[in-house]
């Protein structure tokens, strides 16, 4: 997944200094913030897009804007870095000179970071405090566990020295916990937040250029209200009675003068004509989007009917896993096509509204797709669109439709029950990979690549998989069923063999290896001997095969008949020897 931000520089005297960031979608606004701050603070700024891989943990910057380095700071005007957080450069009334040249009074700055109602040393000393009192409870918790134990042995209570150690830790935990958590809530105080920094400018005082303008413009609407009272006003400005209007120095002064947006405003000039409105200049062509059109249009399309034949009526809720699919499949689209950001937000834009919509909807919904992409079910719908549209470009017309009937179903059931902790791990390896790179190169590699992942990924909708990581050259995968799991295993290796006899000059070969258990779940990913165990049985699987533990065997039941002995096998980081099974699929 790739995250951009466009982040706003100013200079100071000690170098670039973080002013505000905003997302993806605000690009302009950015640039916008960054000039204002150029031009009424006389100060140099740039603005950064940074772009974030999280498949590969990658940073790249690149320069959007910087000022020229004629730019130089104005006189009392100070630099507006915030150092991060999101702020409104000052007007140009209160910059250090005006547009017009007048000096105005020096900026006074002032800074106050503090905890709302209570400082930040008295918030450390109390945290320390409550830290000491629960540790030490803890600790005497220990000391005094030994007669608490030897008081029970009275009454039949019996306890090996294992089992004490084992006791140690929970009996700590738990008294720290009880001391420690009631002493926060009561003394530490709860809506404590740091007050942002406050830039306070000093008014400008009213000075004698401003007072001319004052009077021409007052002269000149007395005597447009006069001839307005007369039934005067000429159709159109004659050049023997000229209108006392302001020189172009005073222009600084008008926002000041003239009425808001929600007054009013005189009339100086008549309404022209509609014929004599100038005409909008057309926009500015894009090849790419203009290339791309047409492939989003005819998957979503396909999209819509295959969507129909599961569920007829598209109400809004099947409409909303609709918008997350064509976001997925134009995020892949975008990485085939190479498009850039800007086309990406068009194409999704039209979709949307295709599919019923609003624009503003639309609008909202592209800002919040990177939240949506945190909830897991969500993420898999837009994982399905991926992979649906790597293998529409790639000519493949039938797996997408399959995954969408599959996704739709899912989507419409009722929550599922609760999962056992017991799952089969899947690890997929490409074959070859990296003699495939040196000998045709990083695109066919990267062709190779995409397929792969849109053969697994529809696999793992079709039978309810879960995609834990991507390894460079493969996939880890969960299933709550091992006889799920082995299904997706022979599907894949059949989707495989159709790629190979349509595109042989591509070829793609995978091992899988498949193992179950109780692995350890800890921040989306999964540790312990089970994965381990699972991605040692797929580096010991020859091309083209997938091998199991006997463990998989068992738990997948019905599925006995597609298994076959494998042999033993010597596995690295393990005493002993395993009995590996073969999952037919030919």
């Amino acid at each position: 997944m790739i995250i951009v931000h466009f982040e706003v520089y100013v200079l100071e005297g000690r170098g670039w200094m973080l002013h505000a960031r905003f997302p993806r979608l605000e690009r302009d606004e950015a640039i916008r913030e960054a000039k204002e701050l150029e031009s009424t603070m006389g100060v140099r700024v740039k603005v950064l897009r940074e772009t974030y891989n999280t498949d590969t943990n990658a940073f790249d910057e690149a320069d959007v804007y910087i000022s020229g380095a004629n730019v130089q700071p104005k006189k009392g005007g100070g630099a507006a870095a915030g150092g991060g957080g999101r702020s409104s450069a000052p007007d140009k009334a209160a910059s250090g000179k005006s547009g017009s040249g007048q000096k105005r009074a020096p900026v006074k700055i002032k800074h106050r970071v503090a905890f709302e109602g209570i400082s930040p040393g008295t918030v450390i000393l109390r945290l320390t405090i409550i830290l000491l009192v629960a540790l030490g409870l803890g600790l005497g918790a220990l000391r005094v566990l030994p007669s608490v134990i030897v008081f029970l042995y009275d009454f039949g209570f019996r306890i090996t020295a294992e089992e004490y150690g084992q006791l140690l830790f929970p009996v700590f935990g738990l008294v720290f916990l009880m001391t420690g958590v009631p002493l926060a809530l009561r003394f530490m105080p709860r809506n404590a937040n740091f007050a942002v920094r406050k830039t306070v400018y000093a008014a400008p005082q009213p000075s004698q250029k401003k007072q001319r303008v004052d009077a021409k413009l007052k002269k000149s609407l007395d005597k447009l209200a006069a001839q307005a009272d007369a039934e005067q006003i000429p159709d159109k400005w004659s050049d023997d009675e000229p209108v006392e209007a302001p020189s172009r120095e005073d222009e600084a002064f008008l926002p000041e003068i003239l009425p808001g947006p929600d007054e009013t405003p005189p009339p100086i000039m008549p309404e022209p004509e509609p014929e004599a409105k100038a005409e909008q200049k057309p926009s500015t062509p894009n090849p790419a989007l203009d290339g791309a059109r047409p492939i989003c249009n005819r998957f979503l399309d396909h999209a819509v009917e295959t969507v129909r034949k599961v569920t007829p009526a598209l109400d809004k809720y099947n409409v909303f896993a609709l918008n997350l699919y064509m976001a997925g499949a134009l995020q892949a689209l975008a990485g085939i096509k190479r498009l850039d950001g800007a086309t990406q937000r068009d194409l999704l834009k039209d979709a949307l509204v295709k599919l019923g919509t609003s624009a503003d909807i639309a609008g909202q919904f592209q800002e919040k797709i990177s939240e949506y992409q945190l909830e897991p079910r969500y993420m898999k719908v837009i994982q399905v669109g991926r992979a649906g549209m790597e293998s529409w470009v790639s000519g493949d017309e039938g797996t997408p439709q399959i995954a969408l009937q599959t996704m739709i179903k899912d989507w419409n059931k009722p929550t599922a029950e609760k999962k056992s902790s017991i799952m089969t791990v899947m690890f997929t390896d490409m074959v070859g990979s990296t003699d495939l790179t040196q000998a045709r190169g990083d695109l066919a590699a990267q062709e190779i690549v995409r397929k792969h992942n849109a053969i697994v990924r529809t696999a793992l909708t079709q039978f309810a998989g879960h995609e834990v990581k991507h390894t460079g050259d493969g996939i880890m995968a969960s299933f709550a069923s091992a006889a799920n799991a082995v299904d997706a295993t022979i599907q894949i290796q059949r989707q495989v063999a159709a790629h190979n006899e349509k595109q042989p000059n591509l070829p793609l070969h995978l091992r899988i290896g498949l193992n179950s258990g109780e692995p350890i779940q800890e921040e989306d990913d999964l540790f312990g001997s089970t994965v381990q165990l699972a991605a040692r049985v797929c580096a010991a699987t020859q091309s083209d095969q997938t091998l199991c533990t006997q463990v998989v065997k068992d738990l997948a039941g019905s599925k006995a008949l597609a298994f076959s002995d494998g042999g033993t096998h010597s596995l690295k980081g393990f005493r002993d020897k395993f009995l590996l099974w073969e999952v037919a699929w030919r």
